[in-house]
């Protein structure tokens, strides 16, 4: 178990010899061997705070009744047990690096509580600003209440009014994970502790949604659908939304998880995920995956979090870094490009259908434009097929080279912007062609995921408008291999890394190169 799951065994000899049943098993006594050995090694280097800083205002969690409450660096911190010297220190660090708004890349053994030292220091932080941003219970600044009632239109817009100045001066904890399951059990240890921050927790529609068709899909075809559906407002689960939310303020007062919200979906009608989609938009800490975090367009989207004024804590950091780079990394792979040019001429075809019919000037529905897309891509996928692979490692360029080799197809900085453009108004005009064809049915815009790959592609390559992030990069060109027929090549753009491994083969989900580069990790919690 971890440390913190149980009182501590007493260090007197004979409440030991009393409490038998207290006895650390043989299983425990790994788990014990590294908490002595963090104890001692934060002695020997000096890292364990003055013991004057350090007073626990319960001496005994049993005998009062209540969680011991240690006084670390002027903040008080509620912890559910008796902490040890080891957990102490690292509560110690992360309220440092909270009070003087500095990075911090914590470590501690297996065993020691680290998910329950964050959440306990961090939010004992977060509370010296003032109260939690609870709504409708009396917490946060808003007025309690009688049960039952319901509050009138100026306290309605006075509880909204400071429900915003307070999300504009209090600082938001962003607590992410890798997958959801440790998500899970994150917010099982916030369960156990005195805290109850306004929370929110994100996940994706995989695993959230309760549309009988939408559920089905999965991927990019699954978020077209939904987005789709939703501008088309023939979801009935999102449209509860906003009125469930208007008469739950007190969601997210109490610890839940994703299981919760499913639950809470099924039985009431809401969506759950843009239930916590507005939840994340007023809260003290939001729990989500990395992926979140890291991938741009999730980030863009979670337009309400005060991100100049957020803390950030990356748990079970140790695999961030190649998570990093494979996000902004990209494979374009051949039949992925055929089915580009595909689209792209399926948009043709629409556009020139459209203009008969509604005798449209509108520039979204010029044909020309489709027409320059379709060639651009069949000349992109002329020149990959033109480079000559010296040897089976395949062809390899610093990534600056990606410009020289896209600008002789006339793709530069600037005319990016103009396909990026294109590809957005294709991905329109594909879900209301195929909307045309199939009726109200949800696979409307599950076609136009590969165009957009060529957008994702676009904005990494020209991200910012400047050079500078290429030197991070290799642009690499390989074939892959194919169960019948000639191999074809594939284009790499690859953040690389400082050591550098083997060629990985296998199928057309060959990657060629893998790289990392240790100098790029980030940090495991910043302010």
């Amino acid at each position: 178990p971890k440390c913190g799951s149980a009182t501590p065994p007493p260090s007197n000899a004979e409440e030991k010899s009393e409490k038998k049943p207290l006895r650390p098993s043989p299983s425990l006594v790994p788990i014990r061997r590294a908490r002595a050995r963090a104890r001692a090694v934060s002695r020997s280097a000096g890292l364990l705070p003055p013991q004057a800083l350090l007073h626990s205002t319960a001496a005994s969690s049993a005998s009062v009744g209540k969680m011991p409450v240690y006084s670390i660096r002027g903040v008080n911190v509620d912890f559910p047990f008796d902490a040890y010297d080891c957990q102490i220190t690292y509560m110690d660090r992360v309220i440092e690096s909270l009070q003087q708004g500095k990075n911090a890349l914590l470590e501690s053994p297996t065993g020691t509580g680290k998910t329950l030292c964050l959440l306990c220091a961090s939010l004992a932080w977060r509370r010296t600003f003032g109260e939690f941003l609870r709504v409708g219970r009396g917490g946060g600044g808003t007025k309690q209440l009688p049960y039952g009632s319901q509050p009138s239109a100026s306290q309605q817009s006075e509880d909204s009014t400071s429900q915003k100045q307070q999300q504009s001066r209090y600082p938001v904890i962003i607590y992410a994970s890798r997958t959801h399951s440790q998500l899970r059990q994150v917010i099982k240890e916030l369960k156990a502790t005195s805290y109850r921050p306004k929370m929110a927790v994100l996940g994706s529609r995989e695993q959230m949604c309760i549309h009988d068709e939408v559920s089905k899909l999965h991927g990019r075809a699954q978020n077209n659908a939904c987005h789709f559906l939703c501008k088309k407002r023939r979801c009935p689960h999102n449209n509860h939304v906003a009125e469930f939310i208007k008469n739950k303020p007190e969601l997210g007062n109490e610890p839940f998880d994703i299981e919760d919200l499913i639950n809470i979906g099924r039985h009431k009608g809401p969506c759950p995920y843009y239930i916590s989609r507005e939840l994340s938009k007023s809260v003290d800490i939001l729990f989500a995956p990395y992926n979140y975090l890291i991938d741009p367009g999730n980030r863009r989207s979670l337009n309400g979090i005060p991100w100049d004024n957020a803390v950030l804590i990356f748990d079970e950091a140790h695999n961030l870094e190649s998570i990093c780079a494979d996000a902004a990394s990209f494979d374009l792979f051949p039949n992925n490009l055929t089915a580009c040019i595909a689209e792209a001429h399926e948009c043709i075809k629409l556009c020139s259908a459209k203009r008969s019919i509604e005798n449209s000037a509108d520039k979204q529905f010029d044909p020309e434009n489709y027409a320059i897309l379709k060639a651009l891509l069949m000349a992109l996928e002329k020149k990959i097929a033109e480079l000559l692979i010296g040897s089976e490692l395949g062809y390899t360029k610093a990534g600056s080279y990606i410009y020289d080799f896209l600008s002789e197809l006339n793709i530069t900085s600037d005319t990016s912007k103009k396909l990026i453009e294109t590809i957005d108004c294709a991905s329109l005009l594909l879900e209301e062609g195929n909307s045309a064809q199939t009726g109200p049915g949800v696979q409307a815009k599950a076609a136009v995921s590969r165009l957009e790959s060529i957008r994702d592609m676009l904005d990494i390559i020209f991200r910012g408008g400047g050079q500078n992030h290429a030197k991070y990069y290799r642009f690499h060109v390989n074939e892959s291999q194919q169960t019948h027929g000639d191999a074809l090549k594939f284009l790499v753009f690859l953040h690389f890394q400082v050591s550098l491994q083997g060629p990985l083969v296998g199928g057309v989900s060959t990657r060629g190169w893998r790289w990392k580069n240790f100098s790029s990790w980030v940090c495991a919690l910043s302010y």
